[in-house]
C-alpha cells in the first residue's frame, strides 16, 4: 500500500505513464495523454509526504487506480 509519497515520487510515477511537468506555481502542473484522454494533474509542491486524500485525487486526475500506482511504484508496466 502506498503511503507517504513525496512530490518527487509522485512526479516519477506520472512520468512513467507519459504525464510530464508543464509549469510551476503554488502547485506543480503536469499534463499529457493517457488512455486516450488529455490529463492535467496538479501536485503539491515540495511536499515530503502527500496526504492520502490528495494522493487519491492525483491518481483520479491521472486516470490510474491506487493498485496501478502501486505497480508503477514497484516498476511493473501498466496499459
Amino acid at each position: 500500500m502506498l503511503r507517504d509519497l513525496s512530490s518527487d515520487e509522485v512526479a516519477a510515477l506520472l512520468q512513467k505513464i507519459g504525464i510530464i511537468f508543464k509549469r510551476h506555481g503554488k502547485e506543480d502542473i503536469y499534463g499529457g495523454y493517457f488512455r486516450g484522454k488529455v490529463r492535467t494533474v496538479i501536485v503539491p509542491r515540495n511536499k515530503k509526504s502527500i496526504p492520502k486524500g490528495t494522493l487519491a485525487s492525483i491518481f483520479r486526475q491521472a486516470g490510474i487506480t491506487r493498485k496501478e500506482a502501486e505497480k508503477l511504484f514497484h516498476e511493473e508496466k501498466i496499459h
